[in-house]
């Protein structure tokens, strides 16, 4: 959302694009509505108990969270500063004090995600392939545009990985990039010259080893949820990449000799 500032210092707020469909946004703004609507629930329990740091911790977890959601849907960061702003309390010099100033905070928080929902039909579409997702290897295009445009970006670059992988297997019968190099004899035409060929070939067996790891990672880190539509494009780009190459690699009956020294 972008702010110009009108006379008298009244600020005039314009929807900023969105980087997604308008249903899949207000799916994930109500989420964050209903994820704060359960930490306002828990103010009385807090102060019932003196939990007031336990609260604390479950407001910056939420609000830590909704700025992140934020930046996905909308184009630029105006958005997500906007709520920072409006859920932003001075420190104080105790937990129960800084609760105080807080627990309407939270409040100011889900009026201002509220009112973003009801704002979503004025809201600009989302920009005509503003990723650059057309673009992708027609395979990679074809079989994750569907999940990426839905927002399951996890499984979009999942499926992504796979589409390298199966055409690793069907090239070599082997579906890693160091056997279908090495044990497979991939050869990839399309070295700028003769004495850098060994370099480009080694460049895309690194590149599909690193499919390999970037595939083995996520599913074992964070990235394993993936909610961040540029972080999953550029994932979907490096599939893309390989599946280029690929198209040009067929297998080598004898090891290429060495290059002669230029």
């Amino acid at each position: 959302m972008r702010r110009l500032t009108a006379s008298r210092g009244v600020i005039i707020s314009i929807m900023a694009k969105l980087r997604m469909p308008v249903e899949r946004a207000g799916k994930m703004l109500a989420d964050r509505i209903r994820a704060g609507e359960d930490v306002a629930a828990k103010v009385k329990l807090a102060e019932a108990t003196g939990g007031y740091r336990d609260w604390l911790d479950l407001f910056a977890t939420w609000r830590t969270g909704s700025i992140a959601e934020l930046k996905a849907i909308y184009e630029g960061t105006e958005t997500a500063m906007e709520f920072e702003f409006a859920t932003q309390t001075t420190e104080r010099s105790s937990s129960s004090s800084t609760f105080q100033y807080r627990k309407g905070a939270v409040r100011d928080g889900i009026q201002k995600l509220e009112s973003l929902i009801e704002r979503l039909p004025l809201a600009l579409p989302e920009s005509e392939d503003a990723a650059g997702i057309k673009s992708l290897h027609p395979e990679i295009y074809s079989r994750c545009h569907t999940l990426y445009a839905g927002g399951d970006y996890a499984e979009a670059v999942e499926k992504g990985f796979k589409v390298v992988r199966d055409r690793l297997r069907s090239l070599t019968t082997h579906e890693t990039g160091s056997d279908a190099f090495g044990k497979g004899k991939l050869y990839v035409d399309g070295a700028a010259a003769p004495h850098v060929d060994e370099d480009f070939q080694n460049g895309v067996k690194f590149l599909a080893m690193a499919i390999d790891r970037f595939r083995n990672e996520r599913s074992h880190t964070a990235d394993g949820n993936i909610t961040d539509p540029i972080r999953a494009y550029e994932y979907l780009r490096l599939s893309s990449l390989a599946m280029h190459l690929l198209d040009r690699a067929h297998i080598s009956a004898t090891t290429p000799p060495p290059a002669p020294t230029p």
